[in-house]
């Protein structure tokens, strides 16, 4: 099967209709369906449901193209849909022929999704409306209520030329011989039994899976060494928001996917970890059709609970458009706890789990308080 991402992308990109309007109003008309959804939205599932000012909700399924080759779900999903209310959110604040541009995104993890979460829900809340800055921040839930992921954002506001009282056509939705993406049957199966994850060490499982990832993103490791990842992300028209450029969800899922593998690569065998936080940049925009981004990542401390990491994303031309860091727990014998049908959230809430992160940062060289 090719690449979803190879197919010609279907959504609205250039929709001037959309900064004819006030902010609030013109995400009203998404909300209702009146102005056509932009391609990352037709990828991924993510859309909008409600709209106030200062205020925006979406939602988006977690459907299996959001596993990794493991059957798991890493935190850079939650930072691919934070970034869409968080910018909206903004957005309601502003006048007609106004536009935000992500230029921060930060978000903690409170508990990891599995395959029964079924839905997010991220409800954003614009903090400060500038002329030119723009904060807000968001919390995500399951379908059940229960907290997911806690963040913020500084957008940059621009203006977009457009005349307010022009007859603009609707722009091209690209195909309708299909279902959308997200709605499509996954690959089936993993990679990998859990039996195969006991007996092997991550690295030689990361290393064995280069050639044949089935992500929805085209996304593909490219090299995988003790604490270092890179890979490889296709700037495709599906990746945009509606404009130009890349959405800043996307590259910030990408960003902590490589590094998630850089932290991988330096565990044991049967270890498991998940990722605390995460935290990005954006340097300059990401044009859509510009060839392929360059995504190095590796593993800046190693401590008995606790891995830091950092990434670039670099443009076709070697240009940064990003820089993210983020944190991770290390679980010694996960594996053998998901084996015995402990749910992933349950392993990571065993008590002293939060202590021991503690100590793993106030001893940096990894050994226990107090020692020589």
């Amino acid at each position: 099967m090719g690449d979803i991402i190879d197919e010609r992308a279907r959504g609205a990109i250039g929709d001037r209709r959309a900064f004819q309007k006030p902010g609030l109003e013109t995400l009203r008309r998404y909300v209702r369906g009146d102005l056509p959804a932009p391609p990352i939205s037709r990828l991924a599932g993510m859309r909008p449901t409600e709209a106030g000012l200062g205020k925006a909700t979406f939602t988006m399924p977690v459907t299996r193209w959001l596993e990794d080759g493991f059957g798991l779900y890493w935190g850079g999903v939650y930072a691919l849909f934070a970034d869409a209310p968080l910018a909206s959110a903004v957005w309601t604040t502003l006048p007609a022929g106004k536009a935000v541009a992500t230029s921060e995104l930060s978000l903690s993890f409170v508990r990891p999704m599995s395959r029964k979460t079924a839905n997010m829900i991220g409800r954003a809340e614009t903090v400060h409306s500038g002329s030119q800055v723009g904060l807000s921040m968001i919390q995500i839930t399951d379908q059940d209520g229960r907290l997911l992921a806690f963040g913020s954002t500084r957008c940059l506001i621009a203006d977009v030329p457009v005349d307010v009282g022009a007859e603009y056509a609707p722009p091209r939705l690209g195909p309708t011989d299909s279902a959308d993406p997200y709605l499509r049957p996954p690959p089936d199966g993993d990679y990998f039994n859990l039996d195969q994850v006991m007996n092997g060490t991550p690295i030689d499982l990361q290393r064995r899976t280069i050639a044949g990832e089935k992500i929805l993103t085209g996304y593909r490791t490219t090299a995988i060494d003790d604490g270092r990842c890179t890979g490889s992300l296709p700037s495709s028209p599906w990746f945009s928001n509606g404009g130009p450029t890349i959405y800043g969800g996307l590259l910030a899922w990408a960003a902590e996917f490589t590094m998630g593998a850089a932290v991988y690569s330096t565990l044991g065998r049967g270890d498991v970890f998940a990722t605390l936080d995460m935290h990005i940049r954006f340097t300059r925009p990401a044009l859509i059709d510009s060839g392929n981004l360059s995504l190095e990542a590796s593993v800046n401390h190693r401590g008995r609970r606790l891995r830091i990491s950092s990434c670039n994303v670099n443009d076709a031309g070697g240009k940064r458009v990003a820089m993210a860091t983020s944190s991770a727990l290390l679980v010694e014998g996960g594996v053998r706890e998901l084996r015995n049908g402990r749910l992933p959230e349950e392993i990571l809430a065993e008590d002293g789990g939060a202590e021991t992160v503690l100590a793993d940062r106030a001893n940096p060289d990894g050994r226990p308080q107090g020692s020589e």
